[in-house]
């Protein structure tokens, strides 16, 4: 199954995801290893440490290797065949989702996130610090395995990056407070619009407008916060001209109004 990194990256920020605990295995080459099913209550990572194999869920097969990771749902059915003429040494690391909105975890799929020596690390600071009892000891494992997921899908979004959308982030995020148009971003860019659209979506998860407002809304809530200067002129500070336009922007966002924020967040 292939899940866009975006809806992953979605899936891994919003939930409330909570580190169970792992094992470390091999498996030999010409060694079949079937008739079993993942764990019950959590889903799981599938790293492997050297080696490669073909790792079946629910009959639909992955090839996996130390550049790719693979995401099982609870109680699916392995089949695992070895591929490589060393065995295959990987960790599984288990994993809860409290109060899922999204049921990923009833999905299997894979993160191609390339070799990585942070990834490396992470995993063997999990495999390590797991062994240790103590709360503290749970915390570092908790805290190796958010960064583990960070740097997969760091790395996993890196090799579909654009240069296009790149350069269009960048000029954005300079140009936020000028009255810039998206076609005056694609044309900064060498892109027609429609394309800037689908780069911009598949690579960022959002439309380019959607991104400047938020670039220009970010920015409005720093200064509401940190100073009395009139809303009008905050608007026309982040690139709004007409400030009932900006407000209206504002409160579709954050469901409350600017001046509503500033009482309520405003840094004495």
């Amino acid at each position: 199954m292939n899940i866009p990194i975006n809806e992953l990256i979605k899936y891994f920020a919003n939930e409330t995801i909570q580190f169970s605990d792992l094992f470390v295995t091999s498996l030999n080459p010409n060694i079949q290893d079937s008739n079993r099913y993942t764990a019950a209550h959590y889903n799981g990572l599938v790293i492997t440490l050297s080696g490669s194999a073909n790792f079946s869920l629910n009959g639909e097969c992955y090839a996996v290797n130390k550049g790719v990771v693979l995401h099982a749902g609870p109680r699916m059915e392995i089949n695992i065949e070895v591929t490589s003429d060393e065995p295959w040494h990987y960790v599984v690391l288990h994993y809860e989702v409290i109060e899922s909105t999204v049921q990923f975890k009833n999905y299997h799929f894979t993160i191609d996130s390339g070799e990585n020596h942070k990834i490396d690390y992470f995993v063997q600071q999990i495999i390590q610090t797991e062994k240790i009892p103590g709360d503290l000891n749970k915390l570092k494992c908790k805290s190796n395995f958010l960064h583990l997921i960070e740097v997969l899908l760091i790395c996993a979004k890196m090799k579909t990056a654009n240069n296009v959308v790149d350069h269009a982030v960048s000029f954005m995020t300079e140009n936020y407070a000028q009255q810039i148009a998206i076609a005056e971003i694609a044309e900064e860019v060498g892109c027609d619009r429609r394309r800037l659209a689908y780069f911009f979506d598949k690579q960022v998860g959002m439309s380019p407008i959607q991104f400047l407002t938020e670039i220009r809304l970010k920015h409005s809530k720093e200064i509401l916060r940190t100073t009395m200067m009139p809303v009008k002129e905050i608007a026309e500070l982040v690139g709004y001209q007409d400030s009932f336009y900006f407000c209206r922007v504002f409160k579709k966002q954050y469901q409350m109004t600017p001046t509503d924020y500033r009482k309520r967040f405003l840094q004495y």
